[in-house]
């Protein structure tokens, strides 16, 4: 049976620190879709192994959908993703990250929703989180479905779980891209600006991604004074904008000085409190 495709471009960076294992599973989940993109662009965020490329030109032999954009230096994934926004030819952008996994029908269903509600620039799903093996859930991240819901929920948390956003790129262009923060989760500032500029968005009421979070996603995460100021940097950003109010930034600014600073144990109360309140 041939596939079917969708006027959907995917862009999805990579670098060094990904494990080629698990680019490769990410890449066989855009080709398992029942629905596929027809342009799958691939950006390579400064060198990377050998490893890397025999995914990517495996893949490529398989997908000739594939673009494989080449930076010959890691400048961060808000720079490479704007890259490749430049570099995509269709309307619709669909982010994916190097290691995690779309169930089959992501693509279809969030193609039919486009379908039905033409108004729409920004659509996401929820996401179950997986350990580093992908055996294990440790939990589910739901969002809001309308964008009344999720404009308020924005005021306190991200409104959208990245790796499973569909975006327009006039969108984009008109919002001026991703702004980079220093590796920081860029993406909120945008959500704000998507969500306080008449941009219309929606959540589908499903996980269509599979996140590999890892056991080791606290001590792992990106710590100390350096990573504080540049994300109060972006939560300052979102109050200028009108999106958060004085009281919302002193809560943000003592939840993320919690996340830079604090014991790692401290650092995983509060994450699974604010997931069970989700």
């Amino acid at each position: 049976m041939s596939a079917s495709f969708a006027p959907i471009s995917v862009i999805l960076p990579f670098y060094k620190g990904d494990v080629p294992a698990y680019f490769d599973l990410a890449l066989k989940s855009l080709f398992d879709q029942t629905l596929r993109a027809d342009e799958l662009v691939l950006i390579q965020d400064g060198p990377v192994s050998e490893e890397h490329l025999e995914v990517v030109h495996r893949w490529k032999s398989l997908m000739p959908e594939i673009v494989l954009l080449q930076r010959p230096i890691n400048g961060g994934l808000s720079q490479a993703l704007n890259s490749g926004i430049h570099k995509a030819k269709n309307e619709w952008l669909a982010r994916m990250d190097a290691d995690d996994i779309c169930v089959e029908d992501r693509f279809e269903k969030q193609w039919q929703l486009i379908q039905k509600r033409p108004e729409l620039d920004i659509l996401g799903s929820w996401i179950v989180e997986y350990d580093e093996s992908m055996t294990k859930v440790l939990g589910e991240r739901r969002l809001p479905e309308t964008h009344k819901e999720l404009l308020a929920y924005a005021k306190w948390r991200c409104p959208f779980n990245h790796m499973t956003v569909m975006y327009r790129k006039s969108a984009l262009e008109k919002l001026g891209h991703y702004k980079d923060y220093g590796a920081v989760g860029d993406d909120y500032e945008l959500w704000g600006r998507f969500l306080m500029n008449g941009f219309v968005g929606h959540t589908i009421q499903e996980s269509l991604v599979h996140a590999r979070t890892g056991s080791d996603f606290f001590v792992k995460r990106r710590r100390g004074l350096r990573y504080l100021k540049n994300e109060l940097n972006e939560i300052r950003d979102l109050r200028n904008m009108g999106l958060l109010s004085q009281g919302h930034f002193a809560v943000h600014f003592l939840i993320k000085s919690i996340v830079r600073l604090a014991p790692v144990w401290l650092v995983k109360l509060v994450y699974s409190t604010l997931r069970r309140s989700a």
